[in-house]
């Protein structure tokens, strides 16, 4: 009997641990804030203080957060990498492990479908089965915005409606590419339409139109349009191409293509710029890996010189505790009395170190800095960076540590200094949260900032409070104080800003925002408004 029991009970076990299975618990970032990533779900979806969660836009993975506090039906979490900018609406995917309940073998499933078919003269329903769609799988947004201010001064007056369109097609008719477009059109009703240009109140901005292949098994891949490399990010947004092949580890390409000029439709075609590529990668997955691209950049004008330089671009992830980004560019001329004369600068230098060391603690360090970088032909000059004690530079440290109760502090620093300015520059910053207070999914914010520029002191307060309800509304109250002073008229002003901001899900698709400011200050007080509606697809 004893052995009885006991081979009933080890059966058991493995059936249980057979019906052990990986689910997709899937979500969506619905506010992000300086340092913190929430996401709309939380224990009720199973998630836990500590889970990854992957972040995907347009059916593309962009980075990863990790869950630092978790309420009833939402989650904060802090960013571990991001290819692009994490935004609200973006998709958040997490895999957790779950026991399901043992079944019995039975044939596999059919989704009914209704089907006619006639047979003696009466129609049967035939029942067939419903196939996953294998291509054209199209995710994206499309929307109607609104963007207005009213000032006092009725010259600084803003009314923008406006369309947009955020649209991703894989597997274009089982051909494995990937065609994608995000767009935005406004109309000006304002009176200061034509105060940066153009002459028409209508007006058309074109972020992404482009077709590519980059299937990470294939051999080649190329993207034409308008488009950004991956592998050199340094040359921007251009109208154009890129072709690569792949052999291991490595991948050599090129692009060609013309200057973006302020996101509009027209192409230009006498600024052209163009680079020559290769790119290593290696590692078992993606929380270990080495990506490395190193690209030859040139940009012409009307067929002469504009500029020339190196770039490099690194990234490493050390498991989900250590990342580091790091990008530069070498300029290889320079401008001496009038001449151009060859040279290897460092330039443009931005450097990123992520470092998680325990669960509750999280660490951020980075370094940039800015100087001007002479264009030849367009005899234009531009924000650059270098790593010389000469010219402008900027150091970055921050930490966050999480508590119990789902709360967290947080510390940041950043020192700026320029050789021949009258001081150096630096912020110094501490924010407290909490989120889920008593288990009422009410969260609460304050933060501090003490501020010391080359020519002006300031001090910045900033206090907010959210709520979701009913897991369809979120609403979010800010207060800003800002008061500040310049140094050189000994003048003190100070601004006040209230911010109401809610967000409403009509269901799993329909959405609506909306968010507006009163701005009060010494000079003039002005009213923003910013709403929209709009559909996930």
């Amino acid at each position: 009997m004893r052995m009885f029991l006991i081979s009933i009970l080890a059966v058991c076990l493995v059936v249980a641990g057979d019906a052990q299975s990986i689910t997709e618990l899937r979500s969506a970032v619905s506010y992000v804030a300086a340092s913190t990533v929430y996401i709309s779900a939380g224990r009720e979806a199973g998630l836990a203080a500590g889970d990854t969660v992957r972040i995907f836009r347009n059916g593309e993975r962009i980075g990863s957060v990790l869950i630092t506090a978790v309420s009833k039906r939402s989650a904060s979490a802090s960013v571990i990498t991001q290819t692009l900018q994490i935004t609200a609406g973006d998709a958040a995917i997490i895999e957790k492990p779950v026991v399901l309940p043992a079944a019995p073998v039975v044939p596999a499933a059919v989704t009914p479908r209704q089907d006619t078919s006639v047979r003696g003269g009466v129609r049967l329903p035939v029942h067939t089965t419903e196939v996953p769609r294998t291509e054209n799988i199209v995710s994206g947004r499309a929307g109607i915005q609104y963007i207005g201010a009213l000032a006092e001064d009725p010259k600084l007056n803003l009314s923008q409606p406006s369309v947009l369109l955020r649209l991703n097609i894989q597997n274009l008719y089982g051909s494995g590419l990937v065609l994608s477009m995000y767009g935005r059109s406004y109309y000006d009703l304002s009176d200061i339409y034509s105060r940066y240009g153009g002459s028409q109140r209508l007006k058309h901005r074109l972020f992404d139109l482009s077709l590519q292949s980059n299937d990470p098994a294939s051999a080649a891949g190329f993207g034409v349009g308008r488009l950004s490399s991956e592998f050199v990010g340094g040359m921007g947004t251009f109208d154009g191409g890129q072709f690569y092949l792949r052999q291991g580890l490595f991948t050599v390409g090129f692009l060609t293509g013309a200057k973006v000029q302020e996101r509009g439709l027209q192409v230009d075609g006498e600024e052209l710029k163009g680079a020559l590529f290769v790119n290593m990668r290696t590692g078992p997955d993606i929380l270990h890996q080495y990506n490395a691209t190193l690209a030859y950049g040139r940009q012409m004008v009307r067929g002469n010189l504009d500029r020339e330089f190196i770039y490099m671009q690194h990234f490493v992830m050390a498991g989900p505790e250590l990342s580091i980004y790091e990008s530069s560019e070498i300029e290889l001329n320079d401008i001496n009395g009038g001449v151009r004369e060859r040279t290897f600068k460092l330039s443009n230098t931005f450097l990123s170190v992520n470092y998680y060391p325990l669960q509750w603690l999280s660490t951020n360090v980075g370094f940039d800095g800015s100087r001007s970088v002479y264009l030849f032909e367009t005899m234009k000059s531009f924000s650059d960076t270098l790593l010389d004690k000469n010219i402008m530079q900027g150091y970055r440290a921050g930490a966050t540590v999480r508590l119990p109760y789902f709360m967290t502090l947080s510390a940041n620093l950043s020192y700026r200094t320029k050789k021949g300015d009258a001081r150096d520059a630096r912020t110094l910053s501490g924010a407290y949260r909490i989120a889920d207070i008593l288990g009422s999914e009410v969260g609460a914010g304050v933060r501090y900032a003490d501020i010391i520029g080359v020519y002006s002191d300031g001090q910045n307060l900033t206090v907010d409070l959210d709520r979701t309800f009913f897991h369809t509304l979120a609403v979010s109250l800010r207060y800003d104080y800002y008061q500040f002073t310049i140094l050189s008229l000994k003048q003190t002003y100070t601004t006040h800003t209230a911010t109401v901001n809610s967000s409403y899900r009509f269901s799993r698709s329909l959405y609506s925002s909306l968010a507006v400011d009163g701005i009060f200050d010494n000079t003039m007080n002005s009213l923003r408004v910013y709403a929209e509606i709009g559909i996930r697809f």
